[in-house]
Protein backbone atom coordinates (compact mmCIF):
# COMPACT_ATOMS: atom_id res chain seq x y z
CA UNK A 1 0.00 0.00 0.00
CA UNK A 2 2.91 2.35 0.81
CA UNK A 3 4.30 1.77 -2.67
CA UNK A 4 0.91 2.44 -4.19
CA UNK A 5 0.59 5.76 -2.33
CA UNK A 6 4.04 6.81 -3.52
CA UNK A 7 3.11 6.01 -7.11
CA UNK A 8 -0.10 8.04 -6.77
CA UNK A 9 1.86 10.90 -5.24
CA UNK A 10 4.41 10.92 -8.04
CA UNK A 11 1.70 10.77 -10.73
CA UNK A 12 -0.98 12.94 -9.10
CA UNK A 13 -0.96 15.39 -11.99
CA UNK A 14 -1.85 12.60 -14.42
CA UNK A 15 -4.79 11.18 -12.48
CA UNK A 16 -8.22 12.78 -12.60
CA UNK A 17 -9.16 13.79 -9.04
CA UNK A 18 -12.73 15.01 -9.53
CA UNK A 19 -15.50 12.57 -8.65
CA UNK A 20 -18.88 12.85 -10.35
CA UNK A 21 -21.40 10.21 -9.27
CA UNK A 22 -23.51 10.68 -12.42
CA UNK A 23 -20.52 10.05 -14.66
CA UNK A 24 -19.45 6.99 -12.66
CA UNK A 25 -22.89 5.39 -12.77
CA UNK A 26 -23.31 6.11 -16.50
CA UNK A 27 -19.85 4.74 -17.28
CA UNK A 28 -20.64 1.43 -15.59
CA UNK A 29 -24.21 1.18 -16.90
CA UNK A 30 -25.74 1.50 -13.44
CA UNK A 31 -29.19 3.06 -13.28
CA UNK A 32 -30.43 5.26 -10.45
CA UNK A 33 -33.42 2.94 -10.26
CA UNK A 34 -31.05 0.29 -8.92
CA UNK A 35 -30.35 2.46 -5.88
CA UNK A 36 -33.18 2.52 -3.34
CA UNK A 37 -33.04 5.73 -1.29
CA UNK A 38 -35.24 4.52 1.56
CA UNK A 39 -33.78 4.85 5.03
CA UNK A 40 -33.34 1.12 5.72
CA UNK A 41 -30.10 -0.83 6.14
CA UNK A 42 -31.33 -3.66 3.93
CA UNK A 43 -32.01 -1.31 1.04
CA UNK A 44 -28.60 0.30 1.45
CA UNK A 45 -26.88 -3.09 1.35
CA UNK A 46 -28.95 -4.07 -1.67
CA UNK A 47 -27.81 -0.92 -3.49
CA UNK A 48 -24.16 -1.57 -2.64
CA UNK A 49 -24.46 -5.19 -3.76
CA UNK A 50 -25.82 -4.02 -7.14
CA UNK A 51 -22.96 -1.56 -7.58
CA UNK A 52 -20.30 -4.12 -6.62
CA UNK A 53 -21.77 -6.62 -9.07
CA UNK A 54 -21.56 -4.08 -11.89
CA UNK A 55 -17.97 -3.25 -10.97
CA UNK A 56 -16.95 -6.94 -10.94
CA UNK A 57 -18.56 -7.51 -14.37
CA UNK A 58 -16.85 -4.54 -15.96
CA UNK A 59 -13.23 -5.18 -16.91
CA UNK A 60 -12.56 -1.74 -18.41
CA UNK A 61 -13.46 0.68 -15.61
CA UNK A 62 -9.82 1.09 -14.50
CA UNK A 63 -8.14 0.90 -17.89
CA UNK A 64 -6.51 4.32 -17.54
CA UNK A 65 -5.24 3.54 -14.06
CA UNK A 66 -3.85 0.20 -15.24
CA UNK A 67 -1.53 1.92 -17.71
CA UNK A 68 -0.11 3.93 -14.83
CA UNK A 69 0.36 1.01 -12.45
CA UNK A 70 1.42 -1.99 -14.55
CA UNK A 71 2.81 -4.12 -11.73
CA UNK A 72 -0.06 -3.99 -9.27
CA UNK A 73 -3.31 -5.89 -9.14
CA UNK A 74 -5.19 -2.63 -9.49
CA UNK A 75 -8.69 -4.08 -9.18
CA UNK A 76 -7.92 -5.76 -5.87
CA UNK A 77 -6.37 -2.60 -4.41
CA UNK A 78 -8.60 0.12 -5.80
CA UNK A 79 -11.98 -1.55 -5.76
CA UNK A 80 -12.37 -1.13 -1.94
CA UNK A 81 -11.50 2.57 -2.26
CA UNK A 82 -13.98 3.01 -5.10
CA UNK A 83 -16.69 1.11 -3.22
CA UNK A 84 -16.06 3.07 -0.02
CA UNK A 85 -16.47 6.37 -1.87
CA UNK A 86 -19.78 5.26 -3.37
CA UNK A 87 -20.92 3.89 0.01
CA UNK A 88 -20.30 7.23 1.70
CA UNK A 89 -22.17 9.11 -1.02
CA UNK A 90 -25.15 6.76 -0.93
CA UNK A 91 -25.47 6.80 2.87
CA UNK A 92 -25.11 10.59 2.98
CA UNK A 93 -27.75 10.95 0.26
CA UNK A 94 -30.16 8.65 2.09
CA UNK A 95 -29.80 10.58 5.35
CA UNK A 96 -30.15 14.01 3.76
CA UNK A 97 -33.05 12.93 1.55
CA UNK A 98 -35.01 11.60 4.49
CA UNK A 99 -34.26 14.71 6.54
CA UNK A 100 -35.71 17.03 3.93
CA UNK A 101 -38.66 14.97 2.71
CA UNK A 102 -40.37 14.80 6.11
CA UNK A 103 -42.66 17.77 6.82
CA UNK A 104 -41.49 20.16 9.52
CA UNK A 105 -43.47 19.85 12.74
CA UNK A 106 -44.13 22.90 14.90
CA UNK A 107 -45.10 23.68 18.46
CA UNK A 108 -47.58 26.59 18.47
CA UNK A 109 -47.88 28.83 21.53
CA UNK A 110 -50.42 31.64 22.01
CA UNK A 111 -50.41 34.24 24.78
CA UNK A 112 -53.72 35.39 26.22
CA UNK A 113 -54.66 39.04 26.74
CA UNK A 114 -52.89 40.55 29.73
CA UNK A 115 -50.24 37.82 29.83
CA UNK A 116 -46.63 37.51 28.63
CA UNK A 117 -44.17 34.63 28.53
CA UNK A 118 -40.48 33.89 28.10
CA UNK A 119 -39.37 30.96 25.94
CA UNK A 120 -35.87 29.49 26.12
CA UNK A 121 -35.94 27.77 22.73
CA UNK A 122 -32.29 26.68 23.02
CA UNK A 123 -29.29 27.82 25.03
CA UNK A 124 -28.65 30.30 22.21
CA UNK A 125 -32.21 31.46 21.44
CA UNK A 126 -34.58 33.21 23.87
CA UNK A 127 -37.92 34.77 22.97
CA UNK A 128 -40.17 37.10 25.00
CA UNK A 129 -43.76 37.05 23.76
CA UNK A 130 -46.27 39.77 24.69
CA UNK A 131 -50.02 39.65 25.15
CA UNK A 132 -52.19 38.39 22.25
CA UNK A 133 -49.24 37.03 20.29
CA UNK A 134 -48.59 33.65 18.70
CA UNK A 135 -45.37 31.84 17.86
CA UNK A 136 -44.66 28.63 15.92
CA UNK A 137 -41.36 26.96 16.77
CA UNK A 138 -40.02 23.97 14.77
CA UNK A 139 -39.55 20.88 16.93
CA UNK A 140 -36.22 20.30 15.16
CA UNK A 141 -34.69 23.76 15.35
CA UNK A 142 -31.45 22.55 13.73
CA UNK A 143 -33.13 21.63 10.43
CA UNK A 144 -32.76 25.16 9.07
CA UNK A 145 -36.45 25.62 9.80
CA UNK A 146 -37.88 29.08 10.46
CA UNK A 147 -39.73 30.46 13.47
CA UNK A 148 -43.08 32.11 12.69
CA UNK A 149 -44.45 34.87 14.89
CA UNK A 150 -47.56 37.03 14.84
CA UNK A 151 -47.84 39.84 17.37
CA UNK A 152 -45.21 41.40 19.62
CA UNK A 153 -41.97 39.61 20.42
CA UNK A 154 -38.38 40.24 21.40
CA UNK A 155 -35.59 37.88 20.32
CA UNK A 156 -32.14 37.37 21.79
CA UNK A 157 -30.06 35.18 19.49
CA UNK A 158 -26.43 34.33 20.09
CA UNK A 159 -25.56 31.32 17.97
CA UNK A 160 -21.88 30.49 18.19
CA UNK A 161 -21.98 28.74 14.83
CA UNK A 162 -22.27 30.66 11.57
CA UNK A 163 -25.69 29.14 10.86
CA UNK A 164 -28.36 31.84 10.80
CA UNK A 165 -31.87 31.70 12.24
CA UNK A 166 -34.87 32.85 10.20
CA UNK A 167 -37.86 34.51 11.87
CA UNK A 168 -40.93 35.21 9.70
CA UNK A 169 -43.68 37.77 10.40
CA UNK A 170 -46.16 39.12 7.82
CA UNK A 171 -44.11 37.61 4.95
CA UNK A 172 -40.95 39.38 6.09
CA UNK A 173 -38.04 37.13 7.03
CA UNK A 174 -35.56 38.35 9.63
CA UNK A 175 -32.23 36.52 9.46
CA UNK A 176 -29.33 36.66 11.90
CA UNK A 177 -27.00 34.47 13.92
CA UNK A 178 -26.32 37.01 16.67
CA UNK A 179 -28.63 39.93 17.50
CA UNK A 180 -31.31 41.26 19.83
CA UNK A 181 -34.33 42.61 17.98
CA UNK A 182 -38.00 43.50 18.40
CA UNK A 183 -40.99 42.68 16.17
CA UNK A 184 -44.50 44.10 16.48
CA UNK A 185 -47.40 43.37 14.13
CA UNK A 186 -50.07 44.16 16.76
CA UNK A 187 -49.76 47.94 16.97
CA UNK A 188 -51.35 48.56 13.57
CA UNK A 189 -53.25 45.99 11.54
CA UNK A 190 -51.61 47.05 8.26
CA UNK A 191 -48.09 47.55 9.56
CA UNK A 192 -45.10 45.64 10.85
CA UNK A 193 -42.52 47.36 13.04
CA UNK A 194 -39.06 45.99 13.79
CA UNK A 195 -36.16 47.45 15.72
CA UNK A 196 -32.64 46.17 16.35
CA UNK A 197 -31.34 46.57 19.90
CA UNK A 198 -27.96 44.87 19.39
CA UNK A 199 -26.13 43.37 16.41
CA UNK A 200 -27.50 43.35 12.87
CA UNK A 201 -30.47 41.70 11.20
CA UNK A 202 -31.20 41.14 7.52
CA UNK A 203 -34.76 41.80 6.33
CA UNK A 204 -36.10 40.15 3.23
CA UNK A 205 -39.44 39.67 1.52
CA UNK A 206 -39.08 36.36 -0.39
CA UNK A 207 -41.78 37.49 -2.83
CA UNK A 208 -39.63 40.42 -3.97
CA UNK A 209 -36.24 40.46 -5.77
CA UNK A 210 -33.15 39.84 -3.66
CA UNK A 211 -32.04 43.38 -4.41
CA UNK A 212 -34.69 44.54 -1.92
CA UNK A 213 -32.85 42.94 1.01
CA UNK A 214 -32.08 45.34 3.84
CA UNK A 215 -29.64 45.23 6.72
CA UNK A 216 -30.79 46.76 10.02
CA UNK A 217 -28.08 47.74 12.48
CA UNK A 218 -28.22 48.67 16.16
CA UNK A 219 -30.68 51.50 16.83
CA UNK A 220 -32.40 51.24 13.44
CA UNK A 221 -36.12 50.74 12.98
CA UNK A 222 -38.00 49.32 9.99
CA UNK A 223 -41.68 49.83 9.16
CA UNK A 224 -43.25 47.49 6.62
CA UNK A 225 -46.56 48.12 4.83
CA UNK A 226 -47.86 44.82 3.36
CA UNK A 227 -50.30 46.61 1.05
CA UNK A 228 -47.69 48.84 -0.56
CA UNK A 229 -44.95 46.17 -0.24
CA UNK A 230 -42.70 48.94 1.06
CA UNK A 231 -40.17 48.99 3.91
CA UNK A 232 -39.08 52.32 5.42
CA UNK A 233 -36.04 52.51 7.71
CA UNK A 234 -34.95 55.16 10.19
CA UNK A 235 -32.86 55.69 13.30
CA UNK A 236 -35.06 55.40 16.38
CA UNK A 237 -34.01 56.51 19.87
CA UNK A 238 -37.25 55.62 21.64
CA UNK A 239 -36.75 53.65 24.84
CA UNK A 240 -40.21 52.64 26.02
CA UNK A 241 -41.15 50.13 23.35
CA UNK A 242 -39.96 47.28 25.61
CA UNK A 243 -41.77 48.38 28.76
CA UNK A 244 -43.95 45.26 28.55
CA UNK A 245 -40.76 43.16 28.83
CA UNK A 246 -38.58 45.23 31.20
CA UNK A 247 -41.25 47.03 33.24
CA UNK A 248 -39.12 50.16 32.92
CA UNK A 249 -40.89 53.32 31.71
CA UNK A 250 -38.88 56.49 31.27
CA UNK A 251 -39.69 59.99 30.04
CA UNK A 252 -36.83 62.44 29.56
CA UNK A 253 -38.06 65.97 28.87
CA UNK A 254 -40.85 64.49 26.81
CA UNK A 255 -43.77 66.64 25.68
CA UNK A 256 -47.02 65.93 27.52
CA UNK A 257 -48.76 65.20 24.21
CA UNK A 258 -46.20 62.45 23.48
CA UNK A 259 -46.60 61.10 27.01
CA UNK A 260 -50.40 60.88 26.75
CA UNK A 261 -50.18 59.25 23.31
CA UNK A 262 -47.99 56.53 24.75
CA UNK A 263 -50.20 56.04 27.81
CA UNK A 264 -53.33 55.81 25.64
CA UNK A 265 -51.79 53.01 23.55
CA UNK A 266 -50.05 51.12 26.33
CA UNK A 267 -52.87 51.14 28.88
CA UNK A 268 -55.66 51.20 26.28
CA UNK A 269 -57.30 54.17 28.03
CA UNK A 270 -57.85 57.36 26.00
CA UNK A 271 -56.09 60.34 27.59
CA UNK A 272 -57.16 63.75 26.28
CA UNK A 273 -55.41 67.08 26.92
CA UNK A 274 -58.21 69.63 27.13
CA UNK A 275 -55.97 72.58 27.98
CA UNK A 276 -53.91 72.95 24.78
CA UNK A 277 -51.32 75.08 26.59
CA UNK A 278 -50.17 71.86 28.27
CA UNK A 279 -49.37 70.03 25.02
CA UNK A 280 -45.72 71.07 24.89
CA UNK A 281 -45.03 70.97 28.61
CA UNK A 282 -41.97 68.82 29.30
CA UNK A 283 -42.26 65.83 31.60
CA UNK A 284 -39.38 63.84 33.13
CA UNK A 285 -39.83 60.72 35.26
CA UNK A 286 -38.86 57.06 35.56
CA UNK A 287 -41.24 54.29 36.64
CA UNK A 288 -40.80 50.59 37.32
CA UNK A 289 -43.81 48.33 36.89
CA UNK A 290 -46.05 51.34 37.55
CA UNK A 291 -49.81 51.42 37.12
CA UNK A 292 -51.45 54.32 35.30
CA UNK A 293 -52.68 55.95 38.52
CA UNK A 294 -49.11 56.38 39.75
CA UNK A 295 -48.07 57.99 36.46
CA UNK A 296 -51.07 60.32 36.29
CA UNK A 297 -50.49 61.46 39.87
CA UNK A 298 -46.87 62.31 39.00
CA UNK A 299 -47.99 64.28 35.92
CA UNK A 300 -50.60 66.15 37.96
CA UNK A 301 -48.11 67.15 40.66
CA UNK A 302 -45.18 68.04 38.39
CA UNK A 303 -47.14 70.03 35.78
CA UNK A 304 -49.64 71.59 38.19
CA UNK A 305 -52.68 70.34 36.27
CA UNK A 306 -55.87 68.48 37.04
CA UNK A 307 -56.79 65.06 35.72
CA UNK A 308 -60.36 63.79 35.82
CA UNK A 309 -62.36 60.93 34.40
CA UNK A 310 -64.86 61.93 31.72
CA UNK A 311 -66.89 58.95 30.61
CA UNK A 312 -64.43 56.52 29.03
CA UNK A 313 -61.69 59.15 28.76
CA UNK A 314 -59.15 60.71 31.07
CA UNK A 315 -59.03 64.48 30.71
CA UNK A 316 -56.07 66.71 31.60
CA UNK A 317 -56.92 70.36 32.37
Amino acid sequence: MKRLLNIFKNRKNKIETEFDLDQVLNHHNIEYSEIDFNNYDTDTLKSLKSINKSINNNTNFLRNIKSLIPFINYKTVLKPIYTAALTAIIIFTIIEFNKTKDPVQYAEISVDAGEKITLHVTDEITVWLNSQSTIKIPLEINRKSKIFVDGEAYFEINQKRKKKLGVVCKNIEFTTNSASFYINSNENADELIAKVEEGEVELYNPFLPESTKLMLNKGQKATYNPVAEFIATETDNSINYLVWKTGLLRFDETSLSAVTNFLSKYYNIPVVIKNKDLNNKQFTATFTNADIDEILEKIQNDLNCEISADGNNLTIN
